[in-house]
Parts: C-alpha cells; structure tokens; sequence
C-alpha cells in the first residue's frame, strides 16, 4: 500500500477559480511518484454575512496528466478575522474542520503538509501532534508578510503562540533562502528547525518555449513589434504601476498586462491587458520578448519562473527574495523603486538583440533545474526519513 500524504490547502484549483494552482501542481507531481495524495481546503464562510466566497463540491476526485488518483475534500468552516481577539477562534475552526473530515472519512495519513504558515501550516502542526505522525509546512509567503511587525503574522507571533506551534513541525519547505533568513531573523523558528530550500516549479510540459511568430499570428499581435510582458496583480506591490510609468518613456515598445487589480495600465502600446485562463498564460510569455516584473516582496515568484522557462529574459527586483533563481546570465535585475532604471533596462534590451539572445539561452539553462518533477522529488527527499 502507498504513503498517504494529506495536504492542507487554503483552496484547490476549480474551472473558474485557479486559487492554489501551482500546490496543485505540487500535489500532482507527488501522485505521480506512486503516493496516494489526500487534500483537504477548508473553505471560509465569514461571521455577519454566513456566506461562503467561494463555491465549490464537499469532495470530488481527479486525475492527473498520467493518470493519477488525487481525492480532494472542502469542508466549510467560520473565519472570525485574524485580529488579536478572534485570530485563535479562527484558527480552532480552521483545525476542527480538517480533524472532522478524518473521522467523517477514515483517513489515516502517514504524513501532513500544510501550505503556507497561515493557517494551514499552522494546522497541519496540530494534526501531526494529534496523530502522532511527522508535519511539515511550506514557506511561500511574500517576504513582506514574514517581516517583523506585518499583520496578521505579528499578530499570531505575539498573541497566539505561533511559534510554539511551529515547533511541532518535523521540517519547513522554504521556497527560497530569503523566506529561511527571514524565518529565523523574525523570530518564527529556532536554528534546530529543520529547514530546505526549494525554489518553485513549473510544469515544463505546459510551460517551453514556442515559436513566436506562431503565437503573435495566433493573438493578432504584430510580427515584427518589441512585446514585453507582465504577470501579477495590478498593485504598487508588485510594480504595475512603476512599469506603467516607465513605459510611458519607451519608444516603440509594446506592452501586455496580464491580471487584474486596481491600478489600470494606460500607457502606450498596450496590446492585451486583464485575467487570462491559466491555460493560455504560456502563448502570451511565448509572444513577447522579454519579461518585467518590479516586484517589492515574493516568496519565489512563480510568474519568473514560468517566464524563465519559456525562455524568456527577465527585468526584476535586485532584492533577495530573487536571488535563487534570477542571475546575470538570464537577467537584468534593478531597484524597482526607480521607474528610471526600469526604463533603462527596457531600453537596453530592445536596443540590444544580442544581449537578449543571451539572456534568452540563460533563461532556458535555468528552468532546467526548476521544473515541478525535480522539485517534487526533493522535497519528497526531504521528508523521506519521516515516510
């Protein structure tokens, strides 16, 4: 018989919500190495309204690409906010509702992993103490969230004993070395903890480089244009707004704006902007020619990741949280605070095609060591001793 990993989620993926895919794909890899793979995402319903946000079956069951058994549970639970008063309530909830569908359905994991601190590795450290088998947490928050003093996460370190929780996990999933530093600087672990770093993945089958001029013909782009792209929420966080600003000083650069959120980009050349199905996302980066993202905090960007493995070069932030995946062969990193820089490095890829096939080349030699596989199987490594 099979390990059985449960995997605590805050979502999993639907046909209209993508919340969560790339756990998704995660949890997909691990079915594939022969583990039976449970899910269980309670989804919140909040105290006054009594509704729930998102709509979704209590179970349902699915396949993998190879044809791997994945069963997935989504029992409601009461979100009370996570302010000092009501954080810990919420949190009883969040764990009663996943202690519940283990009796309901007489699952008897060999090993939790809950993704994120909050709340489900917070839960998953319950579970493992409760049942007495190993837990382990993923850590891919947004550096800015791990940082001291940022809410709810001080919130939970100074009222609510987080840290004693934690403690109870056999190891924690770091997506990069920053969200490690950041963990022991910020007082959320002890130098025993069990840690590891792995960067995030993609799936390389979905995610590859494509002929461009197929995919321009194919989104009515125009054949000979320089197209850069950008993936992420429209937010000063994430730096649409900077890129926006920089752009509006770019000669005959074209620009597609992948997502949504409250900044709207209007500067020149806009070819596409707003949500696309996930599904798509790759022949729009296999469109373009470079790929900009002046974010201020990521745990480890999945939109580089996907960027870089369609071989694309990158413009990002020169802050930590990038440091595993980006370097000088595959990118131009710059301080994102700077709309000028930003400019600048735009400019200098447009001017200078060599320098972009280069960069190009790096880009691909990088995504060879961060598909979702590769990274599957070193967590599993990781925890090996444990299963």
């Amino acid at each position: 018989m099979s390990k059985q990993i449960l995997f605590i989620l805050d979502w999993y993926p639907t046909r209209t919500n993508n919340g969560c895919v790339f756990a998704k794909h995660l949890i997909c890899a691990i079915a594939d190495m022969g583990y039976d793979c449970v899910v269980v995402a309670p989804r919140p319903i909040y105290k006054g309204t009594f509704r729930q946000v998102n709509a979704a079956p209590y179970f349902r069951e699915e396949r993998t690409a190879q044809g791997s058994k994945v069963r997935i549970y989504m029992p409601h639970y009461l979100h009370l906010t996570s302010r000092k008063q009501t954080m810990g309530l919420s949190m009883n909830n969040h764990l009663h509702a996943v202690t519940k569908v283990l009796r309901k359905e007489k699952l008897n994991p060999d090993l939790v992993y809950g993704h994120f601190i909050y709340q489900c590795g917070l839960t998953a450290a319950r579970v493992g103490e409760k049942l007495g088998i190993p837990a382990y947490c993923a850590c891919g928050e947004n550096s800015l969230r791990l940082e001291k003093g940022s809410k709810p996460y001080a919130t939970g370190m100074a009222y609510h004993g987080w840290k004693e929780i934690i403690k109870k996990l056999s190891g924690i999933v770091c997506v990069s070395g920053n969200n490690e530093r950041l963990l022991l600087e910020c007082g959320f672990i002890d130098d025993n903890m069990h840690t590891g770093v792995f960067p995030n993945g993609v799936d390389e089958n979905k995610f590859r480089k494509m002929d461009k001029a197929v995919c321009r013909k194919e989104l009515g782009f125009p054949e000979e244009a320089f197209i850069l792209v950008y993936t992420g929420a429209f937010t000063a966080n994430k730096g649409a707004d900077r890129l926006n600003e920089a752009l509006k000083y770019c000669e005959n650069v074209y620009s597609v704006f992948l997502g949504q959120g409250p900044m709207e980009p209007d500067c020149n050349r806009i070819l596409f902007k707003g949500r696309i199905a996930n599904d798509d996302v790759a022949k729009y980066l296999n469109a373009a020619d470079v790929f900009v993202l002046p974010t201020r905090g990521e745990g480890c960007c999945n939109a580089i990741v996907e960027a870089l493995s369609c071989g694309l070069p990158v413009i990002s932030s020169d802050l930590p949280f990038n440091d595993d995946i980006l370097n000088e062969g595959n990118s131009l990193r710059i301080d994102v605070e700077d709309v000028g820089q930003i400019r600048e490095a735009i400019q200098k890829l447009y001017e200078d095609s060599q320098l972009r096939g280069e960069l190009a080349k790096g880009a691909l030699k990088s995504a060879k060591q961060l598909s979702i596989g590769m990274r599957a199987e070193r967590i599993v490594k990781f925890m090996e001793l444990s299963l």
